[in-house]
């Protein structure tokens, strides 16, 4: 507005008597505009003719700026610019932004009454969800878990891969660790994790967290409805992690985000002067700590516990992945513990294994062990397979394997070489050979192929081709039962009495 309209408006006021509603419409002016230039004693500088320029540009819209903020009074200037730009709008956002200030008085921020607490009566507890991360062929959610202690300002920090029960109260376990005691009362949001319910002031708590606050001896304290200021250490500590610690920074690891937190926190975070108590935090913890309760003797045991069925391959499945338990318990109702760094498997209280915990997915644990006792218990069955078959072959066979037995030589491997001459010469061949060598005391396979050889060229009889399946190898090894000839013979004699 220039002084030569803020003239006009007050002579037209007081000169021609006429209402603010008439100057406003003559003038294309909002009346807002009409009753600040009566309100003021003197007009504008002089020197504020773009002044002038934008508020006539923005005239014609303001009847339509005053209806969309009363239907949507949060609507932002931003926005009411992008609108009536569409509909021929060529000012500043300036202008705009200072009218929309002028309809929408800022409302007073709440006042909040600042309570500082003792030391070790109150820590504040919260979790930042910070994004995805890749963990082999998974994406695993990172989350932040932030305990402050409310008298000294003193941090801890912990990123876990999820944000169950079972995280949460482990992270709490790592805090009172790092702290050196358990506070009397911590402040929580309404999470999950602690509230499962709340009705104005009936609050139904999560029943294992509250074992566990009822180990530790330390009453949990929900904010209201809300109410995040009744959090406001460990919201702002949240932000500063954010922008000290986060900011700039490419998570490429689970591992090496933790370690480089547990160095910010020791090098930078605790030991800089912090902005609400104007000390250093590690220097106020010392009487922190004297108020701290001291933790038990033993930590809670914050494990994931699960009851999971071993496979016939004896194998339990759990978050995706698959563990090996020892092969007698295959086919076992077994229970789980998971801890974020291990995987145990019991059976009742007896530990059967023990892995390192993998957060991939689809991917098989190993412990060789598992099998070894299976592997020896295969080998002793196929042992005892061959020595039948070897003994079926015919009445010598039992005294040529003692002789076996005997020689300085793999038993299973002269056996398995003898059992492959009958599937390629017969099993006739075969026992010629062993009635000679015994002749001979001649114990080992090779002796048995030169006799079966030499028999063979004594009768003109070439040797046979084996034969070779390129796409099925596996069938080669196949046993056939060798068919009785003379069932052929006496079917022909049958034929003849008739």
């Amino acid at each position: 507005m220039d002084s030569e309209l803020w003239g006009t408006i007050r002579r037209m006021r007081t000169v021609d008597k006429q209402s603010i509603s008439a100057i406003a419409r003559q003038l294309r002016l909002h009346r807002g505009t009409v009753r600040r230039a009566l309100a003021s004693e003197s007009g504008p500088p002089a020197n504020e003719p773009r002044g002038r320029m934008a508020a006539l540009k923005l005239d014609q819209f303001f009847r339509y700026i005053a209806d969309r903020l009363k239907e949507y009074p949060n609507l932002t200037a931003a926005k009411i610019l992008l609108e009536i730009r569409k509909q021929g709008y060529r000012g500043g956002y300036t202008v705009l932004k200072e009218y929309v200030r002028e309809l929408r008085p800022a409302s007073a921020p709440a006042a909040f009454l600042r309570i500082e607490t003792q030391p070790g009566e109150y820590a504040q507890v919260d979790w930042a969800n910070i994004g995805g991360i890749n963990i082999g062929n998974a994406r695993r959610q990172l989350s932040c878990f932030v305990m402050v202690l409310s008298y000294s300002r003193m941090m801890y920090l912990e990123f876990t891969l999820s944000q169950r029960t079972e995280d949460f109260m482990a992270a709490h376990v790592n805090a009172f660790r790092y702290f050196g005691g358990v506070p009397k009362h911590v402040n929580y949001d309404n999470l999950k994790t602690v509230v499962l319910s709340r009705v104005g002031a009936d609050i139904r708590f999560h029943p294992r967290f509250m074992d566990f606050a009822g180990y530790y001896l330390f009453k949990p304290a929900p904010c209201g409805v809300r109410r995040a200021n009744e959090k406001g250490k460990v919201e702002s500590g949240i932000k500063y992690v954010r922008s000290a610690f986060l900011a700039g920074r490419v998570i490429s690891s689970h591992a090496q985000v933790q370690a480089d937190a547990e160095r910010w926190l020791a090098e930078e975070c605790n030991v800089r002067i912090h902005g609400s108590i104007h000390e250093r935090p590690v220097d106020r913890l010392e009487a922190d700590r004297a108020g701290l309760m001291p933790p038990p003797a033993n930590d809670y045991d914050c494990a994931i516990t699960a009851s999971a069925r071993a496979t016939s391959q004896a194998i339990v499945h759990f978050d995706s992945n698959r563990y090996t338990v020892p092969f007698g318990f295959a086919g076992r109702t077994l229970t789980i513990k998971a801890w974020p760094r291990r995987v145990a498997v019991y059976s009742g209280t007896r530990l059967l294994a023990s892995h390192v915990r993998c957060y991939e997915k689809y991917r098989v644990i190993e412990d060789p062990r598992h099998y070894a006792g299976l592997v020896a218990q295969r080998k002793k069955a196929q042992m005892s397979l061959l020595v039948e078959s070897f003994l079926a072959m015919g009445p010598d066979s039992k005294e040529y394997l003692r002789g076996l037995s005997a020689a300085e030589l793999s038993l299973q491997g002269q056996l398995d070489k003898i059992m492959s001459m009958a599937g390629q010469y017969g099993k006739d061949e075969v026992n010629l050979a062993i009635v000679r060598a015994l002749k001979h005391h001649a114990y080992g396979a090779h002796f048995i192929q030169n006799i079966i050889l030499q028999q063979r060229a004594a009768r003109n009889m070439p040797a046979p081709q084996p034969v070779v399946l390129t796409k099925k190898p596996q069938w080669t090894k196949v046993a056939v039962e060798e068919t009785d000839m003379a069932l052929y013979d006496q079917l022909f004699e049958d034929n003849t009495h008739e």
